[in-house]
């Protein structure tokens, strides 16, 4: 093999490993700022817990896992309207998260919307049917409640 074939394989090879490299950094960034966001909510660092999750959506804004985190943060912090549009948009991705849909109904609960509450605890029953039990006595008391206005 010539000295300049060797040579082009060689500037190939290293070109692809480089790729592989930066894509490799950058499909685990979503991940890392994820576990320093649980890392810093657990320790009472919230402010800084939302900016890691807010981070990691700006790199990878599909991703469930950073929504769920981040509309718990925002649900946790009392922070409704805020955790109410990042369940929306998680639940536009993943129609079937049960966990996004309680969460949705809790915040529409403490918001006084009860009827939405009550329509996304039985999307969080569709999604898993293992929530009846657990919801039972919440709808019993939401469907016995007076109509809100939402």
């Amino acid at each position: 093999m010539s000295g300049k074939i060797r040579q082009n394989m060689l500037i190939g090879c290293t070109a692809l490993i480089t790729g592989l490299v930066i894509w490799s950094a950058q499909a685990t960034a979503p991940n890392s700022l994820l576990a320093q966001g649980e890392q810093q909510w657990a320790a009472g660092q919230l402010d800084q817990a939302q900016k890691s999750f807010e981070q990691a959506l700006q790199a990878e804004p599909k991703s469930v896992s950073a929504h769920m985190k981040l509309a718990g943060l925002q649900l946790s912090r009392q922070e409704f309207k805020a955790c109410i549009d990042t369940y929306q948009r998680t639940i536009a991705l993943d129609a079937n998260n049960a966990l996004a849909w309680l969460g949705l109904g809790f915040a529409y609960l403490h918001t006084g919307q009860n009827g939405l509450s009550m329509a996304a605890f039985n999307e969080a029953i569709r999604a898993d049917p293992r929530n009846q039990e657990k919801l039972a006595p919440m709808l019993a008391k939401l469907s016995a409640g007076s109509p809100s206005a939402d």
